[in-house]
């Protein structure tokens, strides 16, 4: 893979008054991926191969015994009714996770939780408020704070188990407090914003957010979602029952508490 391009000058975070100013130098190294001379020499010289949702099988197919390096160019962003698709890295989180914790600097990779724990991420800083309920199709939208209480005491109450939570946040305690208020229930301390990322793909569940944020911790980390109706963007698990919308008052399925608690036990084993 070739290493990203970390050092470029990001003005909006700053006119925005954006708590993270996404300054990815400071965060990431090239870690394992191509980079320096012989990344600009592949992106010279290469011959460029173009390739589909059948990625990564196919790439065998393209790499011959010549001399000329072959640059596998691999597009994320697949339209499909004019929605962005993951049909290309679904299945692939862990590899991706990988190489991600390669490229972040070691002070920014989040240590290992000791207990299984759920983590709830609410976005609200650059999130508009709504005027009434979320509309299905709306997006950078706040959802409702105490929707994220409710499924966090319907998971629990489907575990059985009054499980910690810990809640990732560009909000205030004050912003919070409703969540705040349930047993249990702790606000991370502002850390980067990479290792929140990681350290939400730890949780044995996420209660997410309408964000690409979410989304990206829950895939990286294989954690079951469950998402505000309308707001998941795109499926990120081959097996939907791991990734599901839920609404105030609904019954979270068997199945999705099932995958819950095999992560919460996995948890156990690995921390003791």
């Amino acid at each position: 893979m070739l290493a990203p391009f970390w050092l470029k000058p990001r003005i909006g975070p700053y006119l925005r008054r954006e708590r993270d100013k996404r300054n990815y130098f400071r965060l990431f190294r090239s870690g394992s991926a191509v980079a320096g001379l012989r990344r600009l020499t592949i992106l010279t010289r290469a011959r460029r191969v173009q390739i589909g949702t059948e990625w990564p099988g196919s790439v065998s197919e393209h790499v011959g015994s010549g001399a000329k390096p072959v640059l596998v160019c691999v597009h994320n962003a697949v339209k499909d009714n004019e929605k962005k698709s993951f049909a290309q890295v679904i299945g692939h989180g862990t590899f991706l996770r990988e190489e991600l914790l390669a490229m972040t600097r070691p002070q920014y990779r989040p240590e290992r939780q000791h207990a299984p724990f759920i983590a709830v991420h609410v976005r609200l800083g650059d999130f508009k408020k709504p005027s009434g309920d979320v509309d299905a199709a709306a997006t950078n939208t706040r959802l409702p704070i105490d929707w994220y209480g409710d499924r966090l005491e319907a998971l629990r109450n489907a575990l059985k188990e009054d499980v910690p939570a810990l809640v990732f946040s560009d909000g205030s305690s004050a912003d919070l407090a409703p969540l705040l208020a349930h047993k249990s229930v702790t606000q991370v301390p502002r850390q980067a914003s990479v290792t929140d990322l990681l350290q939400i793909g730890q949780g044995a569940a996420l209660i997410a957010s309408g964000s690409g944020f979410s989304l990206w911790g829950a895939f990286l980390g294989n954690a079951p979602r469950i998402s505000y109706p309308g707001q998941s963007i795109v499926p990120i698990d081959e097996d939907p029952s791991r990734d599901i919308e839920s609404g105030f008052g609904a019954e979270i399925p068997a199945n999705f508490v099932e995958h819950v608690r095999a992560r919460m036990d996995l948890s156990e084993v690995k921390s003791a």
